[in-house]
Formats: structure tokens, sequence, C-alpha cells
């Protein structure tokens, strides 16, 4: 029987208890035995508790290390299968998104850094990328782009409600302020998609049944689209796309050059082409009229225009800056015409200097179903939010806010008008040439005068386009490039090339000094490039000033001043040039300087058409070295290159106070001492050339008396190796030096005699200069053999008098 302190019989009566609840069910008083009957609680709980708690511990590290590792796995297999997952999707797109911070330094990184290399995380400041400084009407403007996007979060009937307010107030008021009356105006955020759309709706009005039939309502009469040839480029093959229709649908009218402008319609042209279309079974639809070409800034004959168009039925749609004018108190008379047009294209962004304004274009109100057929109109009012920032931009600049800055931009065009007057190498573009006023001769024609002054208002064109050119009020001048008179010369077409080169660095010039006065280098038709500024496009948005303006002429005078004296100063250099044989003249047309010249050596002269291409490499070696060191002395100087493939030295722009013969005398000296010194060093080749020859022959004739001495033998690479071990070769290593000063190949057998390199010196003081050809004279001895004949002397005898009466005799032929 077993004692009360006995726990010998508790796993058999209890078999599926666990260590652990075992050792908790023990009473205070009972001693384990563990095989020890001995053994008293004591010793138990100083031996196995400890060890019990390590062993727990242990296995609390192990089981947390474990699921630890388990779990990483398992995060680990979660993370691989989202990025199969998500492997289509974009880096930048992946996981949950970024905060609001992040985001907007991603945009500051977008516009204001750029990277410096493709494929380079390298980034540096983008110094070209500065936003414009906002005025009120700015900032509120753009604060209406996120009203409207927020206003689309509203219920549909107040949606509807406030969208049917802005649409039907921006009507009336665009309709009011530019006197279009009865007009629907439509918002678009492409140039010409407002035309593209007025297009199609002539469509549906001149071929009632093109809804339900479509094309098979054109096919009988094809219809035609009628644009300027001062348009900008594929705007009609833009509308035909648009529209579906052939290239053949679009016609372009030419501009009318006999007379006045050269970038108005040619009207009388235009009628004959109407009536051409008509007899040839087509219908004409649409003309495409300028109130102010998009590059000269001219105005077509709008009246006549639109007595053609009613005549024949064609919808007439007007476009250019100068419809700015029609808000203005009064309205210009080459302008007023445009309001009996059809429609009418608007770029308020533009005139008022507000961003982000939608483009407008007004059309008289026409059948509601053709309009919405055509995508006039809309009723969408998530679309018709697009008004609200026009809204609260006019409702903050007003109608004389609007007037004081288009008549502002007008007046600035006004000055730079008045001082390009004055000045007589300046030839305006965009000024129309008026008729001579016939002087009254009775009361009448005066009183015709004073009434037609009332009733004809006219201001400025707000586009200025201007080219330097000859001064054409000097006496004797020809006439000038580009000019409306044709007179033929020979080197009219060189000197038009000339001038476009002179007009692109002038433009070039004139914007890096004047920034607030952007200018744009433009091509007109008959008078080549030409320098176009547009106060009304970006006066407001670069908040020009009459100082900027200004400043600008005075920047223009002072170029002039250069370009006048380069100019005048051409001729004569020319002349001179020609009067050097070793200079030929090269005709670089597109360089903006006085001129390029290519230095021919003497040995080339008189043979400029017949060269080798091997010549042709010497030339150009020798023009770029002294371009290389006309360059040092003047960074006016730079390289260029002919059209037979010359390297030549062109001359830069110059002052009316440069000397021009002195120039082109340092261009002809430079090369002088440049061909000279190619001259040395083609003899010093040649002497390197014949001496590297003589010393192959040495070589091969050492060669052949070292196989008849030695045997073949020797010459097999086993057997020589042997046959030196028994009997080594007593010859000596033979070498040669060659010696630049004196062109003579010289043994090294001193050299490696007395282990020292011998310097040459001459035999006699009388010769005066070197001989280049490497024959020596045959009494000649060297500084070697003197020193070799010391050294034999002083191993043969050791008197010291020997030695001291030789030794006059060695200085007297060292001497």
């Amino acid at each position: 029987m077993a004692t009360p302190n006995s726990v010998a019989e508790t796993p058999e009566k209890q078999p599926g208890l666990t260590m652990e609840r075992g050792i908790e069910e023990k009473t205070p008083d009972a001693k384990p035995t563990l095989g020890a009957p001995g053994l008293d609680s004591a010793f138990y709980k100083s031996f196995m508790d400890p060890m019990t708690q390590e062993l727990e511990k242990n296995v609390a590290k192990t089981n947390a290390l474990l699921d630890k590792i388990s779990n990483d796995m398992e995060t680990e297999r979660k993370q691989r299968f989202r990025k199969i997952l998500q492997s289509h999707i974009p880096e930048a797109l992946q996981g949950g998104g970024k905060k609001e911070e992040d985001v907007m330094q991603l945009v500051d990184q977008l516009i204001f850094y750029e990277e410096v290399e493709d494929g380079k995380e390298e980034v540096q400041i983008n110094e070209q990328a500065q936003l414009q400084e906002l005025d009120e009407t700015g900032r509120l403007t753009v604060t209406a782009h996120s009203l409207a996007a927020h206003f689309s979060t509203l219920e549909p009937s107040a949606l509807d409600r406030a969208a049917s307010k802005l649409d039907s107030d921006c009507r009336l008021w665009l309709s009011r302020l530019f006197r279009f009356k009865d007009s629907v105006p439509v918002y678009h955020d492409k140039r010409y998609e407002g035309l593209a759309k007025i297009a199609q709706l002539a469509l549906y009005t001149r071929y009632p049944k093109y809804a339900t039939e479509g094309f098979e309502a054109l096919y009988s009469r094809p219809p035609v689209i009628y644009v300027s040839t001062a348009a900008p480029p594929g705007l009609g093959q833009y509308l035909c796309q648009q529209l579906g229709l052939p290239r053949s649908c679009c016609c372009l009218v030419p501009c009318n050059t006999m007379f006045g402008a050269s970038s108005k319609m040619d009207v009388a042209l235009l009628e004959k082409l109407i009536e051409d279309d008509i007899a040839s079974a087509k219908t004409p639809v649409l003309l495409v009229a300028y109130a102010g070409t998009p590059i000269v800034g001219h105005v077509d004959n709008l009246s006549r225009l639109q007595e053609i168009s009613k005549a024949n039925n064609i919808w007439l749609h007007v476009e250019g800056n100068n419809l700015a004018t029609l808000t203005m108190f009064s309205v210009p008379t080459s302008v007023e015409s445009a309001l009996s047009g059809d429609s009418i294209t608007l770029d308020l962004s533009r005139w008022l200097g507000v961003p982000s304004l939608p483009y407008i274009t007004l059309f008289k109100d026409s059948e509601q179903a053709l309009t919405e057929a055509a995508g006039l109109t809309t009723v969408d009012a998530r679309l018709q939010l697009k008004c609200l920032p026009l809204w609260m931009c006019l409702q903050s600049l007003g109608h004389e806010g609007m007037v004081t800055r288009v008549k502002a931009s007008s007046d600035l065009a006004k000055i730079l008008f008045e001082q390009l007057d004055k000045l007589s190498t300046i030839k305006q573009i965009s000024r129309e040439k008026k008729k001579p006023e016939r002087e009254p001769r009775n009361v009448k024609d005066l009183i015709s005068k004073a009434i037609s002054a009332l009733l004809v208002f006219e201001i400025v064109t707000p586009t200025v386009v201007f080219k330097y050119a000859e001064d054409s009020t000097a006496p004797g001048a020809v006439v000038a490039p580009y000019s409306s008179i044709r007179v033929e010369d020979s080197n009219q077409e060189k000197d038009a090339v000339y001038f476009d080169a002179l007009n692109t660095w002038l433009a070039e010039a004139l914007q890096a000094s004047n920034p607030r006065v952007p200018i744009d280098l433009v091509e007109v038709d008959k008078e080549g490039v030409c320098i176009r500024y547009s106060p009304l496009e970006t006066a407001q948005i670069r908040g020009t000033t009459r100082e900027d303006v200004e400043q600008f002429v005075e920047s223009l005078q002072s170029n002039l001043s250069v370009l006048n004296a380069t100019t005048v100063q051409r001729k004569k250099f020319r002349t001179i040039v020609t009067s050097h044989t070793n200079l030929r003249l090269i005709d670089l047309d597109s360089w903006a300087g006085l001129g390029a010249v290519s230095y021919i050596p003497e040995v080339h002269c008189g043979k400029e058409g017949d060269l080798t291409d091997k010549e042709k490499i010497e030339i150009n070696n020798l023009n770029a070295e002294l371009v290389h060191k006309l360059k040092a002395q003047d960074t006016a100087f730079s390289t260029g290159q002919s059209q037979d493939g010359i390297v030549c030295v062109r001359f830069g722009l110059v002052t009316s106070d440069t000397d021009v013969e002195e120039l082109v005398s340092l261009v002809y000296g430079t090369g002088k001492e440049v061909e000279e010194s190619s001259k040395f060093l083609e003899t010093m080749s040649e002497v390197i050339r014949k001496g590297i020859e003589e010393a192959n022959k040495e070589l091969e004739k050492e060669n052949t008396e070292k196989l008849m001495h030695e045997g073949v033998l020797r010459q097999v690479p086993v057997v020589s190796s042997l046959l030196n071990w028994f009997s080594p070769s007593k010859e000596q290593v033979k070498g040669r030096t060659f010696n630049l000063t004196s062109g003579k190949i010289i043994p090294t057998v001193d050299t490696y005699k007395y282990h020292m390199q011998l310097h040459e010196e001459n035999n006699s003081q009388t010769s005066s200069e070197p001989k280049m050809n490497g024959n020596l004279p045959a009494d000649s001895t060297s500084a070697g053999e003197v020193k070799a004949k010391l050294a034999s002397q002083s191993s043969e005898s050791s008197s010291p008098q020997a030695t001291s009466a030789d030794l006059p005799d060695v200085v007297a032929k060292s001497q």
C-alpha cells in the first residue's frame, strides 16, 4: 500500500495527464522519487524546476521563431502572387496609392525637373519651366475649373438649373459683346473643332437629304469648301477628314499680290472659281475668310465676300485676331463687315490674357434639329458647365476691362509701327499699302472727304510683321530683296538667302535681349523670312508694357547698326579677297556674316576645279589649323564648309569701325605661317621616310650576312639553342639610331660598348646649315668615335704623358 506522499502510481491511474499537469497536481508534501526514492523535495526544486523552466523558455522561443518563419513565408508567397497578378499594371500605379504630399511632389518634379540623359535617374532643374504670374481674373478662372468639377456632384435637378442659367447668360453676353445678334455659342478645346462642326451644319443646310441618305445625297453634286492660301497649312485637309470628304472638295483660293497686301484673298479669282465649280455640277458650301490672317494679319475684303456668299448661298465663316476689336466702342470699318457673316471663332484666352478659356464659335441660330445633328448644341448639364470659367471671367472683367486690354495691345502695335517707320532698313510687311488720295478740287470733294472720315474708322492692325532689307532710300541703291518690283538679277536669289540668314540672326538676338516681347520667325510668300510680333496674342499673358516695346526698339537699332555695317563692308570684303591669289572666296549665302574664304597653298593655286581627294584633305587640314589659330585671337572666326567639301574660314558680323582689310591680312598672314610649318613637317616626314627605308635596307643586309656567316642551323629555333650553348656566337649586337637634326643613321656599337648614348657633333664650324639629306663628309669624325678612341688609348697605354700629348688633337678634331 502506497504511502500518501508517494506518486509512483499517478501515471497509471491518470495516464492522460502531461508532465506539467502532473507537477501542478502534486501536494506540497509529496516527495518525487524519479527512480531515486531517497531524493527529497528540496533537491527537486533546486535541480528539476529550473531545468523545466529553461526548457519551457527554449520551446517558446522555438515556437515563436517557427511562427515568424511561417508568417514571413506566407507574406512572401502572397507578395509573389500579388506581383504576378499586377504584372500588367504600371509600377507607379501599383499598391494602395500615394498620399497627397507625394502626389504634389511628383507634379513639381514633372514640371520643374528633367532628366539629364535618357535612361538615367539623375535630374536637373528645368530653367525654362516658369509659371506666369496671374492677376485676379486669372486666379478666378483657375478656381472656376475646380468649381466646375465640384459642381458635377450636385443633384441632377440643381445641376440642370445652374447649367441652364450659365449657358443662357454666356449666350446673351457673347452675342451682345461681339455684336453678333441671335447667335449661339459652341465651346471647344481644339482650335478648328468648331469650324469642322460649322462645316457639318453647312452640309445639312445645303443638302436637306444628307441626314437620311448620307453620302448618296452628295454624290450627284459634290460640295466645295473654299479656303484662302493664307490659312494655316493643312486646314482644308483637316476639314475634309472630319467631314469624310475627298481632298478634291477643298479649293484653295490664291491671294492677290498685284495690288495692296500680299495675303488678302483674290476676290475676282474667287468669283471665277465659284462659277467654274457651279458649271462643273458642284455645290459651293463653305467659305473661310479672315479678319486678320494668321501670319501677316491682313483683313480680307469681307463686304465683297459677303455679297458673293449671299448670291451663291454659301456659308461665310470668319476668323482672325482682328475680331477682338468688335468689343470696342467704335468698330473698325474693315472688321464691321464680319458681323454680316454666318459664324465667327473667338480666342478670348489669348486676347484677354486669361489662362485655359475655351475657344468659342458663334453662329447664327438655325434649325434646332440641324444644329443637334451637327453636334453644335447639347443638353448635357455636365458639358454646359464648361462655360463656368468664361462666365466668371466676364463677370470679373466687365465690358470696360475687355476693351482696356484689347486697346492696350493695339496701342503697343501702334507704337512699334511708328518706331519702325523711322528705320530706313526695315521693311514692314503687315502694314497695308494705301492708295494715294486725290486732292480735293472743289467744295463737293471736301464735303465727301469729311463725311468719309467720319464714317470710316480704322485702327492699326494688332500684328506687326517686318524684316531687315537694304536701304532703298539710299542714293544709287538697288531694289531691296523680296520687293514686289522684280528686276532680272542673277545674284538676286543669293541675296534673298543671305538676307534670310541676317533676319534669322536678328530675331535670335532680339529674343535673347527682350524676353518680355516675344517674337516669332515666319516665312511670308514672296518676302522670305520675317519677324512677327502680335501683342494681341502675347501682351496680356507676358505683361508687356510700353517701356518694354521702347527697349525692344533700342535693341533693334543697336543690332541694325551691326547689320548695316556688315552689308556695307561685304562688297569691300569680296573685292579685297579676290586680290589675294591664295584666298578663295566661298559662297555661303546662309551664313549671317561678312563672308567666308578658304586658304589655298601655293602648289594648288590655279587648279581649284581639278583637285584630287588627297589634295582636298591637305587643304582641309590646313584650313582647320588656320581656324584654330584665328580663334585664339578672335572668337568671331569659325569653321565652315563649301558645297564641294572644302573647309573654309567664316567671318562673323562686323561693326562700322572694323578694318576689313586688316582682317583679311590677318587671315592671309596666318595662312602663310601654317603653310610654311606644314612644309617643314612635310620635309621632316620625307627625311624620316628615307631614313626608315635606309634602315630597312641595312637590316636586310645584316640578316643576309648573318645567315651566310652562321649558317642555316642557327636559324632553327631548337637547334639554334643547342648550338649557341655548345658554341656561343661571338658577334656583338648591332643596332641603328636616327638623328632627326642631321637625318643620319648611326650604328649603336659604341652605345652598347660604353653603356652610354654618345651625341654627334659637327666636324666643322664653317657649315652654316645642317644637311638634311643623310650624307656625311668622308673626313668627318663623330663624338662617339672620338670617345671610343680615347678609351682604347687609355687601355693600351698607362702613361699619363702619352694621354696628355694626344689630348690637343682630340680637342682640335672635336672642334
